[in-house]
């Protein structure tokens, strides 16, 4: 299984505990199939990923995360599929993404897993 991290942009990179439930135009795709695959498509291919935060938490994802209902908060995110130092890892971006639902598995106050959707998604190998 590979070890993906979250990067919002400006050294804002969180490593991840899993991404699930990839759904691209309606259909549920496996994450590293679709890094292992040659995705292209002619059109935008919109849909939605689920991510559950690991232990090392950014301040500047929760926040992103909080902001779900904010549509200033729609922004271009990247997975990294593996180190975020090896400029050859593959980065899946997701373009005009946005956090569209968070899940609170214990008490505390930050988001556990959360949900983003996006207008566009692409493979940087």
């Amino acid at each position: 299984m590979t070890t993906y991290h979250l990067d919002l942009g400006n050294d804002r990179t969180e490593p991840l505990h899993s991404v699930t439930k990839l759904t691209v135009v309606g259909t549920e795709i496996d994450i590293d199939t679709f890094v292992t695959a040659d995705p292209h498509a002619p059109v935008p291919l919109y849909g939605d990923v689920i991510l559950t935060r690991g232990d090392t938490r950014h301040p500047a994802t929760t926040a992103w995360i909080e902001a779900v209902e904010n549509t200033a908060t729609h922004q271009d995110v990247v997975l990294i599929a593996g180190n975020p130092a090896d400029p050859h890892t593959p980065r899946i971006r997701l373009t005009d993404a946005w956090a569209s639902a968070s899940y609170h598995l214990d008490e505390d106050d930050d988001p556990d897993a959360f949900a983003i959707s996006f207008t566009d998604i692409t493979l940087e190998k």
